[in-house]
């Protein structure tokens, strides 16, 4: 790159940027959540439900981010005849929280729940059968969101993710600098296209700008994959000669661009890819940020400011407590190992007075994963088995001949199925007597290093499939195919294999019998088994 075009380039990110810095005002954003341990209550009524009626919703799912110990509190409430639910002492990790409820007639849909601590959230839902959708008629507290807010934010967020400009790039992009350059255009594209939308309240919008920059550099920006999604942009702009492009990875300076998402802004714990991007950064082969260990919190931070400092564009903060808070944590995540002695002392010695809550939840979670670990199954890292393609995975369901085989189809980058893995893993103690074999499998866009870590703490049995083989797979089950197992009859909707993580089940004979979208909860799996079982 030359030095006009060098300085081009620059220009044009400055120019990008620009608006990140005045998207955001003190008068137009939610209050700031403070970390704070507490508990909540939430109750309502859907105003026109009809319990006779067949299509109606039974049940709402909640789900209240846990920014500190970097999971999902998710809850059900059944709905009494009158429309009325409850959600009763709802764990909240900070003084303001957003959650969402997602009806039971579109899990797909959401509205989301504004929570403050020790007060009582009360909500109006207006159910809209035809499209199986909710819409909020008023809210308490709601932070300044509107009604309209409310009900329409998650499906803003999803036209925004689906909107790209121009919608076919006709860039080649050859260097990972240049993919980081991209990446920020299209922010900026959707950040404008946010501005224009004159449905929502301006607090809203401002909202949904931070949700779209954290996720940003989430993914794609700070993806591990990034090399997989560079090829994929080269083949959309018509550049087919990717098959060995091999782009080199940025130098440490290079990540500058980190202090254009002003990393250190409390609006982001309303975020659940904060701790994605905090994790992120930890494992980042590059920034090369070494684990805590047994080192005293105030040390290891020390050198993390060193390192980061002058990338992010401060030295203290918020983003470095939670950058400690999240090295804890990915040992909770990536190995189920309990803190040791030295650094539960560790974590009361840095956490404490106005951050004592801190230490709370750590050593509360960490009292989980000794329970954890102790139920944690045998791992089993088994040879893909040497057959075809088109055999594979009957030689792999045959291979536990007479017993209940559950097929987990799962990759390493997806933050939900890895927090669902911990109540799965209860399941699995539970039947771990009964006639009954777990089995894992993911393919080569889950890095193998990171596949490694991460299936010492899962256990039980485990493939790692190549390309052609996971496609295969992927393309075989499919509505037909799951037709011939049914014999034609009653095949669920679900009976599309679109979403990971996605569970196979087979009867003892090796016949698929079940196969779920989604881990979808404990009760429904355990039943689904044991229905198998002699």
């Amino acid at each position: 790159m030359n030095n006009l075009s060098l300085f081009k380039w620059t220009l044009s990110i400055s120019i990008c940027l620009a608006l990140y810095s005045c998207s955001t005002t003190k008068e137009n954003t939610l209050p700031n959540p403070k970390i704070q341990e507490g508990s909540t209550k939430l109750s309502g009524r859907i105003t026109n439900h009809n319990p006779s009626d067949p299509e109606a919703n039974r049940k709402l799912t909640l789900t209240v981010l846990q920014p500190v110990t970097s999971e999902s509190y998710v809850s059900t409430s059944s709905v009494n005849e009158d429309g009325s639910f409850t959600f009763f002492e709802i764990p909240l990790q900070c003084n303001f929280a957003i959650g969402y409820l997602r009806p039971e007639r579109n899990e797909y849909d959401k509205i989301y729940v504004c929570l403050t601590s020790g007060k009582e959230a009360k909500i109006d839902i207006l159910y809209d059968k035809t499209r199986a959708l909710f819409k909020v008629i008023n809210q308490t507290d709601s932070f300044g969101l509107t009604s309209t807010d409310l009900s329409s934010i998650s499906r803003v967020e999803n036209e925004i993710d689906r909107y790209h400009s121009p919608k076919k790039t006709t860039v080649s992009i050859k260097t990972r600098d240049e993919f980081v350059h991209q990446a920020k255009i299209k922010i900026n594209n959707q950040l404008k296209k946010i501005e224009k939308i004159d449905t929502l309240s301006e607090n809203a919008k401002n909202f949904v700008a931070n949700n779209l920059k954290i996720r940003s550099l989430d993914f794609p920006i700070l993806d591990e994959n990034y090399k997989v999604i560079m090829r994929a942009t080269n083949l959309n702009a018509g550049n087919k000669d990717v098959e060995d492009f091999n782009p080199q990875d940025l130098d440490k300076k290079q990540y500058a661009f980190l202090k254009d998402f002003d990393l250190n802004n409390p609006q982001y714990l309303y975020s659940s890819a904060y701790r994605t991007v905090l994790q992120k950064i930890l494992s980042n082969d590059t920034l090369n940020i070494s684990s805590i260990g047994d080192r005293p919190i105030d040390q290891w931070t020390k050198e993390v400011k060193n390192s980061l400092s002058k990338l992010v564009g401060f030295d203290k903060g918020l983003f470095y407590d939670l950058l400690a808070v999240n090295s804890y944590t990915l040992q909770f995540d990536n190995e189920l190992r309990p803190l040791s002695g030295k650094q539960e002392d560790n974590i009361n010695n840095y956490f404490k007075d106005d951050k004592a809550d801190i230490a709370k939840m750590l050593l509360r979670k960490n009292d989980e994963i000794v329970k954890l670990a102790a139920q944690r199954a045998p791992l089993v890292v088994n040879e893909t088995p040497a057959v075809s393609k088109e055999k594979l995975m009957d030689a792999i369901v045959s291979k536990y001949k007479g017993k209940a085989v559950v097929v987990d189809l799962w990759v390493t980058w997806c933050p939900p199925y890895l927090g669902r893995m911990k109540e799965y893993a209860s399941l699995r103690s539970e039947l771990k007597d009964r006639n009954v074999v777990f089995v894992h499998i993911t393919n080569n866009t889950s890095p193998q290093k990171l596949w490694e870590e991460r299936i010492k703490w899962i256990g039980g049995e485990h493939y790692y499939l190549n390309q052609d083989e996971w496609k295969y797979i992927w393309n075989t089950f499919n509505e037909e195919d799951i037709s011939k197992a049914f014999n034609g009859k009653n095949i669920p909707n679900t009976f599309n294999f679109e979403y990971i993580p996605t569970y196979l089940i087979f009867d003892t004979k090796g016949k698929l019998v079940e196969k779920y979208m989604s881990y979808r909860g404990n009760e429904i799996m355990k039943t689904t088994i044991e229905k198998l079982l002699p």
